[in-house]
């Protein structure tokens, strides 16, 4: 077994795919020890401005829970050497493509000073829930498959563009569980429940663990055990094509 280390540099949606990832992480071969950077609602052009203000406006959180201090993004580059680097867009910003530049070019410039081994991983995020009542879903025309293709087509595009080898398909997870099982995944339209969250956390896992099945599969207090490995073998399958 080995262990492997993850910042994330994000925003909710890092911290919706984080929430189980380490607990899951420990039925497998491949430990994941897990830090986020949280900002609500946080952009690739607010990352960057953060950088240049100098500020610590980040929420800490390892291994899905918040430590309750506040950090720079400099902080977590410095604090120990990191395996993996994550990258990815606010959601209402995630299926538009010329949202990511030159920000996410700027980005990996400001993580390549301090970080100049760790691979970079882009963290492809979830399409809001059909008929979300939210003026940010009118990009994609209140339309769920709209913004998903959106978000495919621009994530698809990024990662060829910057060359990024890895990708953790969240999104993907999560709209192919909806086509599934319905609705059910969103707990306000745009954030994940628990069962949303499991799902993404199975997608992070399955992604660093050569997509093999969990020898031993952690079941939150309160979920379905049997759904849990339904969900598990929905993510292997949806990773295998």
């Amino acid at each position: 077994m080995k262990t492997i280390n993850i910042l994330m540099i994000g925003n909710s949606f890092s911290v919706d795919a984080a929430r189980y990832t380490h607990e899951l992480s420990l039925g497998g071969d491949t430990v994941i020890e897990l830090g986020v950077l949280y900002v609500g609602g946080c952009s690739l052009e607010q990352h960057i401005g953060f950088i240049k203000e100098g500020s610590s406006p980040y929420e800490w959180f390892i291994n899905g829970e918040s430590t309750g201090k506040y950090i720079s993004l400099k902080d977590a580059l410095l604090m120990k050497k990191w395996d993996y680097i994550t990258l990815q867009q606010v959601s209402v910003f995630s299926g538009l493509k010329d949202t990511f530049y030159p920000y996410i070019n700027e980005l990996i410039d400001y993580v390549r000073e301090y970080q100049k081994t760790a691979t970079l991983v882009l963290h492809k995020t979830w399409a809001y829930e059909e008929n979300f009542d939210n003026e940010n879903f009118k990009w994609y025309h209140y339309n769920k498959d709209e913004m998903y293709e959106c978000i495919c087509k621009t994530y698809d595009y990024v990662q060829k563009d910057l060359n990024i080898k890895v990708i953790i398909r969240s999104g993907d997870a999560i709209y192919e569980a909806i086509n599934k099982y319905g609705s059910r995944f969103h707990k306000d339209g745009f954030h994940l429940n628990d069962e949303g969250r499991y799902i993404a956390a199975l997608t992070f896992v399955h992604t660093f663990n050569n997509n093999q099945m969990l020898e031993r599969l952690y079941i939150p207090e309160g979920f379905d055990k049997n759904q849990c490995f339904e969900y598990e073998k929905l993510v292997s399958n949806m990773l295998s094509k």
